[in-house]
């Protein structure tokens, strides 16, 4: 199965992201800690309904570092029970090896746009056989989506990830509220162009799950709907280009020292599931016969803060009212 018009599925992406409902989200996101956390998860999920697709944006340059685990069995332990660590390549014809990875992203979508340090495990889904990409952590200075909270303030107000005109490339992201840091400077002149491993880019993204610490009962592996050839090239960096000034992001499971660089030199779109929505992608047709149907979408609707808007306007209008009733009631029983 071939794809069948790129153009109209980068253009739906597009189309997805408006930067007003971004805006919003991350000033209603201030207030989400007066409501109960399960109250706001379903009032994004009712959302959701509505709006079941967000897309998002990884623009070019995105950086992937990987470092080696050296305790397979501490790893393994933080894997939900459907998952299993798995070996994996990096690029096609790589010796497979067990992995922590860095995913470096500048991105912008539907609900969050802003720099995005993601790290993550690989592991094999034991239910579906399919090799997948394990959330472990983020660090971010803008709206974080988890399953164990919905939805997360930024955490990382000092983000800087950016390239220069001499091909140097610059990150600088610390956590604010831990020790949780990376700094670096690299050079992609040196980078060779290769094709990084099928199973791991292209299945891995239709297999994304979390560690047990940040997913949530029934917290299913989503997919992400793409081109496979938005991830059918990168530069494999070498490791020597990048100096790592400082990373106290590694866990003590893994080896400090980096062993592979990935880098994407271009703009990837995808198009992810709202929460509580679900596509299933068993193989690479399934992704491909997805990407079609979404790029013929008709009326697509970006994500909206409508509900959150009614909420949050008809609690500034309910509470004076309240506050008038209840007066009155203490002047008559005077």
């Amino acid at each position: 199965m071939n794809i069948i018009d790129d153009e109209k599925f980068i253009k739906t992406v597009e189309h997805l992201i408006d930067p007003s409902e971004v805006c919003d989200l991350l000033f209603f996101q201030k207030f989400r800690k007066l409501l109960p956390k399960e109250v706001f998860k379903k009032l994004l999920v009712k959302t959701s309904r509505k709006t079941p697709y967000m897309g998002f944006v990884i623009e070019p340059y995105s950086l992937f570092l990987f470092f080696r685990i050296r305790d397979v069995e501490k790893a393994r332990a933080l894997l939900p029970d459907r998952f299993e660590l798995t070996k994996a390549r990096i690029f096609a014809g790589d010796e497979p090896d067990y992995y922590f990875g860095i995913g470096n992203l500048n991105t912008r979508g539907s609900t969050f746009w802003g720099i995005r340090l993601e790290s993550y495990l690989i592991a094999t889904d034991k239910q579906t056989g399919l090799l997948s990409w394990i959330f472990f952590d983020i660090l971010s200075n803008t709206i974080i989506a988890v399953p164990s909270e919905g939805v997360s303030d930024p955490n990382s107000r000092n983000a800087v990830f950016t390239t220069s005109s001499k091909g140097d490339i610059y990150l600088d992201i610390k956590d604010d509220n831990s020790d949780r840091e990376v700094i670096l400077k690299g050079n992609l002149k040196n980078g060779e162009i290769r094709e990084p491993d099928f199973d791991l880019w292209v299945t891995g993204n239709t297999s994304i799950g979390h560690i047990k610490e940040i997913s949530d009962y029934g917290d299913d592996p989503f997919a992400v709907i793409f081109d496979p050839s938005e991830v059918g090239r990168a530069l494999d960096i070498p490791v020597e280009d990048i100096g790592i000034t400082r990373n106290t992001i590694v866990p003590d499971f893994a080896e400090k020292e980096l062993c592979r660089a990935a880098c994407f030199p271009y703009t990837q779109h995808y198009i992810a599931d709202s929460p509580g929505c679900r596509t299933y992608v068993k193989t690479p047709d399934d992704l491909i016969e997805n990407y079609n149907r979404l790029a013929e979408m008709k009326d697509v609707k970006p994500f909206s803060t409508k509900s959150i808007k009614r909420l949050f306007f008809g609690g500034m209008i309910i509470s004076p009212i309240i506050s008038i009733v209840l007066l009155i009631i203490l002047i008559l029983s005077l």
